[in-house]
């Protein structure tokens, strides 16, 4: 996936490229030496016409014989808006609901870190979280929700429970309050309610409604122990399990970061959370976890380095939305110097983001290629009922 200005950054058409812009029967002709410059190319109703120049109608066009500065006509059946237009883009923003498990066994000191190290899993998670946070709030609308939400000395494990209550709602370049409330928070909950977690943070990106994709990033660094405000390892994880598959059956994907773990019945739980959620690490390994594994603080960097930069560089806006609708053929999706073609493919290509053809996402390979080569080595090229898009 799929990275990732406060405000959604917008497709900025670039004018029509001469060769590329007429549709059918227009053809940009110039004007014979002496004669003022090249007049107006019509095809059908299109084009203008330059000083002194005059009109041109008829199946084929033609060209004004005199005058300067003719327009070359781009319409077809009397549509003003299709022809051959060609777009930079900028990739789409989108909102993450960061779900941050702070259970008390944050304060553990990591299996296998450095013989008398005194870094906890929660001094490693907090600073790590922050820089991304500040490097990626242009095209990331953060949020949080913590979880568990309340404890105290004598309260029992997973009494705690989870609530609709959400840390940081989610903004435009909310980078600071973001951070602020990881800071403030401690690592002192008692169990690990993921379940009712990913289901009130589903609940919340519900309620939103902007056109962003929206994701849930869960954070934790373990199993889940808790079923509501019960205590049951056993079926916790399951239950977890089936929260991230409906959060994803209403819209809302979630990656799966886990924090130092190490045990087996972890890594076969995360897995399975990581798979449900949609947004799985791609192994050829059966035996391999699919969540991205932090560590240390610098593989929790790469690790929402990764996700954030998938959401934000393979989903760009089409405004105005192509002329033609629901035709993949009219539309034409480069990538690179060389305008290389991305097929049209839901799993190594590009597909539209809706049924209004308001978006494109890109998938597989060429999405690594456009996160390598940066969002502004794409290019988009709208076709018109009469003509295709180039490649």
């Amino acid at each position: 996936m799929k990275k990732r200005s406060a405000l959604i950054p917008m497709l900025a058409a670039l004018p029509a490229l001469g060769a590329l812009a007429a549709c059918a029967g227009t053809k940009p002709v110039q004007s014979a030496a002496g004669e003022g410059g090249s007049g107006a190319v019509v095809g059908n109703t299109g084009g203008s016409v330059g000083s002194g120049g005059s009109v041109v109608t008829g199946t084929g066009g033609g060209v004004s014989p005199t005058g300067s500065g003719g327009d070359i006509g781009i319409s077809d059946a009397g549509d003003p808006n299709c022809g051959l237009q060609q777009f930079k883009p900028t990739p789409k923003a989108a909102d993450i609901l960061m779900v941050l498990d702070r259970s008390g066994s944050m304060i553990d000191i990591p299996d296998g870190a450095p013989s008398g190290s005194t870094t906890t899993k929660w001094q490693l998670v907090v600073p790590s979280l922050e820089a991304v946070v500040s490097a990626t709030q242009s095209s990331i609308l953060w949020g949080m929700k913590s979880f568990p939400e309340t404890y105290t000395d004598s309260m029992s494990d997973c009494a705690g429970g989870v609530t609709s209550a959400i840390d940081i709602k989610i903004a435009a370049m909310n980078g600071a309050p973001m951070n602020g409330a990881i800071t403030a928070l401690t690592p002192a909950g008692k169990g690990t309610p993921t379940a009712d977690a990913i289901t009130q943070g589903a609940a919340y990106l519900a309620t939103l409604t902007d056109t962003n994709p929206k994701y849930l990033l869960l954070a934790t660094d373990g199993e889940p122990t808790c079923l509501g405000t019960s205590k049951d390892s056993t079926n916790a994880g399951p239950a977890a399990v089936t929260a991230i598959a409906n959060a994803l059956k209403a819209g809302f994907p979630t990656f799966v970061v886990g924090i130092a773990t190490t045990k087996d019945t972890s890594n076969a739980e995360l897995t399975a959370m990581a798979k449900a959620g949609g947004e799985p690490i791609p192994v050829t390994n059966p035996l391999a976890h699919n969540y991205y594994l932090a560590n240390n603080g610098d593989m929790l960097v790469a690790a929402m380095e990764a996700i954030t930069g998938q959401i934000s560089t393979c989903l760009f806006p089409l405004s105005p939305p192509p002329p033609v609708r629901n035709d993949p053929t009219k539309l034409g999706v480069y990538v690179g110097s060389n305008m290389a073609r991305i097929p049209y493919d839901a799993t190594n290509g590009w597909t539209y983001t809706d049924l209004n053809d308001s978006g494109v996402e890109v998938h597989g390979s060429w999405c690594t290629m456009i996160q390598t080569a940066g969002a502004g080595a794409v290019q988009i090229i709208f076709g018109c009922p009469s003509i295709n898009p180039p490649g």
